[in-house]
């Protein structure tokens, strides 16, 4: 590149514990690689408000060429939290147990070349969903059977693949089916589902895909309805990389949605548990958040 780049990296170094080398050290063998690059490390603690005031603080500094969230989705979100509607774009090291959003991106598995993604400066604006005037999603959230999924994974300590799958067939095991009511300003409807996803992007951290019809950066986010579930679909979160059944799924396309539930049920955004809710209110807010990303998938 032409100019020197100044690149701050906000590393959860609690990731990628199944790989040799922890992700502060790839990052550290990357800038070996490019001297020309000035590089800020910021490791991220227990502390998620401490976290977040820091990296405001280092971002008030300005003079940022991007911002590298290095870990799972929910270190993603909060640095896109931080870096909305600002021309700093985000860039990814996938190194969570859940990587949906770097999937969605296309960015590549491996650390070396999600670095070097950084260095080719090809940048995308993409939505984001605000949802009850508070949260933020960029990727998927949902209510019902996959917020339980997450909740149960995440209150039992384990990890891998094994013990995910373990959780999915409890999940499948004690699934319900709840009414709900619809509302995105052209159509009031009254459903009846296992689960509901405010899909701003495609694919779950699994592969499976709940929306085959996602464009990240058109404006609209889509609610999709699970109105039928059998185990075959419920493994399609864990192993199965084709989109769920389309005769058992409903697509509504929306730029504001409320969503009423009579009845509590689970409630996650972007792989965080969030509680039981009976209520959700979800805009987009268009092309808020820049991301590094292939040329391919890049803004010409």
């Amino acid at each position: 590149m032409d100019k020197k780049l100044r690149l701050l990296f906000v590393i959860n170094p609690a990731s990628g514990a199944a790989r040799k080398v922890a992700p502060q050290e790839a990052v550290q063998r990357f800038l070996a690689r490019h001297p020309d690059v000035n590089g800020e490390l910021l490791l991220l603690t227990g502390d998620f408000a401490g976290n977040e005031a820091r990296l405001q603080e280092l971002l008030q500094e300005g003079g940022w060429s991007g911002v590298v969230a290095a870990g799972g989705d929910g270190t993603v979100k909060m640095v896109a939290t931080c870096l909305l509607n600002k021309e700093v774009p985000l860039g990814i090291l996938p190194a969570g147990s859940a990587n949906g959003m770097a999937r969605d991106l296309c960015i590549p598995e491996s650390w070396e070349d999600a670095l070097e993604l950084v260095m080719q400066a090809h940048v995308r604006k993409i939505d984001v969903i605000r949802i009850n005037g508070r949260d933020i999603s960029i990727h998927l959230s949902d209510i019902g059977l996959n917020a339980l999924l997450v909740k149960y994974f995440q209150r039992s300590g384990v990890r891998g693949m094994t013990g995910y799958a373990r959780m999915v067939l409890k999940t499948f095991w004690y699934r319900q089916r709840f009414a709900v009511e619809i509302d995105n300003g052209a159509d009031q409807l009254s459903r009846e589902a296992f689960m509901i996803v405010l899909a701003n992007a495609g694919k779950y951290g699994t592969g499976a895909c709940i929306n085959p019809i996602s464009d990240l950066s058109d404006g609209i986010f889509e609610v999709v309805l699970i109105k039928e579930l059998s185990l075959l679909e419920t493994l399609k979160m864990l192993f199965i990389r084709r989109p769920f059944n389309p005769h058992k799924t409903e697509i509504i396309r929306a730029r504001k949605v409320h969503i009423y539930t009579p009845k509590k049920a689970e409630f996650q955004i972007d792989g965080e548990y969030m509680g039981k809710v009976n209520e959700v209110v979800a805009e987009v807010m268009p092309r808020a958040l820049a991301v590094f990303v292939p040329a391919q998938r890049s803004e010409g």
